[in-house]
């Protein structure tokens, strides 16, 4: 035979086989295709979960679980009794309340472990637990999550990398995030978010039973029954082992030179602003009264941490540089303090929505009407740069951005600016 009889005959074969190589998969739904070309027949949802969902899952799904919560709840009942004692009142009350879940059904997703397609199709995430002693790998369609490095392992993306540090500490997670930053790093954490969270987050501190509200907006202007409030705030927090919420809201009084400074050293101390500042004796005698000792003691009880809230003076989920140039100079050791930004679910779809003007900003558009929903839309007209000599212009019906692409389409064209 001829050479090129030949290798047309195996090309042909060649084709053939990998034609029902290609039928044999998609019977079976094997991994043809793209890592996101999922088959039918594993049940998966059409379209994978984002770096901020999954970040989220991770920190929920790897909280405490109320077996461990109850089983450190009966040990500290059970101080002081025997072994035997424990193990008796621990088999009653499963048996009676079903507290270590032993009477659940074993056909949930936990008990189930991991659908080895993960390993196929898809991709892992790389996250902290909720301690943020170690990292865990979360699949970004099913929601697994391991231990272990999967091949199919990707690194976040810089666009994702910048929405989540865009938006931060969700707010549900704040208190256990200050808690690592002030028991872990010893630092007070300073948290900047937006005006309706910081207000959010000074409601939940006037009435929670853990946390002591002091509101330094009532130092606007500096006046005794102001600074007498802030005492008792500081040592009902240190008695009652509580957090010590100061409270800036969007305004920041004179701390540094009119509020803490030695004249007011017996109500409003700058050690207040210190990771451990206000816990020598020197200071303790300066800010308890009488009415305040127990026994004659300064009683510090455990627990007691001091964080700081401030919201955003910008809309644009942002502080101005006329605020950075301020807070080294009002807040009193602001440069050893540790930076959370924090946000609530009313924040995502404006903080996305900045997000959008500020890329389609970077192309020139000079002008857009925006409509909120799960992506937003932008009516804009834009002006490209003369390239060849010629002067390039569209009318854009639809901007939309989504997973960090930009994409444009007019009139049946679409252009992908990606990056």
């Amino acid at each position: 035979a001829e050479p090129g009889l030949v290798a047309v005959a195996e090309t042909a074969g060649g084709d053939a086989g990998a034609a029902d190589a290609a039928g044999a998969a998609a019977e079976t739904g094997d991994d043809a295709g793209g890592e996101n070309d999922i088959p039918a027949a594993w049940g998966w949802p059409k379209e994978p979960f984002d770096a901020v969902f999954l970040r989220q899952y991770v920190l929920q799904y790897t909280k405490e679980s109320k077996q461990e919560a109850w089983d450190h709840a009966l040990a500290e009942r059970s101080v002081g009794g025997t072994f035997e004692d424990f193990i008796t009142e621990k088999a009653f009350a499963n048996l009676l309340f079903n507290k270590e879940g032993t009477g659940e059904d074993k056909d949930s997703k936990d008990h189930k472990g991991i659908d080895p397609n993960c390993y196929r199709k898809g991709k892992w995430y790389r996250f902290l637990n909720a301690k943020g002693d170690c990292n865990v790998y979360v699949h970004n369609y099913t929601c697994d999550i391991t231990a272990s490095r999967p091949d199919n392992f990707k690194e976040l993306t810089s666009e994702e990398l910048a929405k989540l540090n865009k938006l931060g500490v969700y707010i549900k997670d704040l208190p256990e995030k200050m808690q690592r930053i002030y028991d872990v790093q010893n630092q007070i954490p300073i948290v900047f978010t937006s005006q309706e969270t910081a207000e959010a987050l000074r409601t939940f501190a006037e009435y929670s039973k853990d946390w002591q509200l002091l509101d330094c907006g009532k130092l606007k202007r500096v006046n005794a029954k102001g600074l007498e409030d802030a005492r008792q705030a500081i040592v009902n927090a240190m008695k009652l082992g509580k957090w010590l919420c100061i409270y800036l809201g969007d305004h920041i009084p004179e701390l540094l030179e009119k509020i803490c400074i030695t004249k007011n050293r017996d109500s409003f101390p700058v050690g207040t602003w210190q990771y451990g500042g206000l816990l020598s004796d020197m200071i303790k005698e300066k800010i308890y009264r009488d009415d305040d000792k127990e026994g004659g003691q300064y009683v510090v009880r455990d627990g007691f941490r001091v964080c700081v809230i401030l919201a955003y003076d910008t809309l644009q989920y942002e502080m101005s540089s006329m605020r950075k140039d301020e807070l080294p100079s009002k807040i009193p050791n602001f440069q050893y303090m540790e930076q959370v930004r924090c946000y609530a679910d009313g924040d995502i779809k404006k903080i996305l929505e900045y997000m959008v003007l500020d890329c389609c900003r970077a192309l020139g558009v000079a002008r857009c009407s925006r409509e909120l929903g799960p992506a937003v839309s932008l009516n804009a007209h834009v002006r490209w740069p003369s390239v060849g000599g010629f002067v390039c212009a569209w009318e854009f019906v639809g901007v939309v951005i989504a997973c960090g692409a930009l994409v444009a389409t007019a009139g049946g064209r679409a252009l992908q600016e990606v990056g």
